[in-house]
């Protein structure tokens, strides 16, 4: 699914991002979202409440054990399905269209090169 919740959850932030609370992580990212897709006050105050909810979740999920990695996957797939499923409600197509662009992970091979001549 894009932008599964496994990928990120195993990777590392920087050191002033994993101090930071789900509740401040959420407001950071419903922040940004807002600017880049330009929501509307009600739009943003659903997204926050959505994003807060599937970082809370990822959260609880990264201290479980589970029996197998599909098993794993399997549920942080869920989190992602209901976080697209609350995000469908609340934005028009274009907006939703937007945010699983922002949301898709970049391939090394989709990943700009950049070429530095001496």
């Amino acid at each position: 699914m894009l932008g599964s919740l496994s990928a990120s959850a195993q990777t590392i932030l920087p050191a002033d991002q994993a101090t930071l609370s789900v509740a401040q992580r959420a407001q950071r990212m419903a922040d940004y979202l807002a600017d880049a897709l330009r929501l509307n006050t009600r739009q943003t105050a659903k997204l926050r409440a959505a994003v807060e909810k599937r970082l809370d979740s990822a959260d609880m999920l990264g201290h479980l054990l589970f029996a197998s990695g599909q098993e794993a996957s399997s549920a942080y797939e869920n989190v992602d399905y209901r976080y697209y499923a609350d995000m469908g409600k609340v934005l028009t197509p274009t907006q939703f269209h937007q945010l699983l662009q922002l949301d898709e992970p970049v391939a090394p091979a989709d990943a700009p090169v950049v070429v530095q001549r001496h």
